[in-house]
């Protein structure tokens, strides 16, 4: 069933009509129009939503993070272990540049462990995770970062012992 609506239209555009109205179905025209007006109405108010999509997302992928870099950290607490003195010192130096970390060092960290020995199923990651690391630049990077936090942070916790031994 169809709704009536009265539209009204300049005298110019009316005297140009007078003509040529016989060659098209004012009625069809006027509702195309209007369905294309409607249509990016819709799309603006789409538009407006997504943004709220796009600060979903970004919470998501701040969270995601987090996450990377907890597993970095809770890796570095893990592999600590198999550090010298010297390298804890090393890594306390450097602290400040891993801030400046390029997407290549999670090749430098692996091949980092190796030299150290610790063992690769120690360091195994859920298939999801590792590939999250392989496809994504800032997640190898934050969790290259969240490693150096753990090293580090098990680091604070002997540090005085091996500095001061009783």
């Amino acid at each position: 069933m169809s709704q009536r609506v009265t539209i009204a239209v300049p005298e110019s555009l009316f005297t140009r009509l007078q003509p040529v109205k016989q060659g098209f179905n004012i009625s069809a025209v006027c509702q195309e129009a209007l369905e294309m007006a409607i249509t990016i109405e819709e799309l603006k108010t789409q538009v407006a939503e997504d943004e709220n999509l796009v600060q979903r997302l970004q919470t998501e992928k701040k969270v995601l993070l987090n996450k990377v870099r907890q597993e970095g950290f809770e890796l570095g607490i893990r592999s600590s272990a198999k550090l010298s003195y010297k390298d804890f010192r090393h890594f306390e130096r450097v602290q400040s540049l891993a801030t400046a970390l390029d997407e290549d060092v999670l090749d430098y960290l692996w091949s980092y462990l190796n030299q150290k020995d610790y063992p690769e199923q120690a360091r195994h990651l859920d298939a999801d995770f590792a590939y999250l690391l392989e496809v994504d630049p800032s997640c190898r990077i934050s969790f290259a970062q969240g490693w150096i936090d753990g090293v580090l942070s098990a680091w604070q916790t002997i540090k005085t012992q091996v500095e001061n031994p009783q």
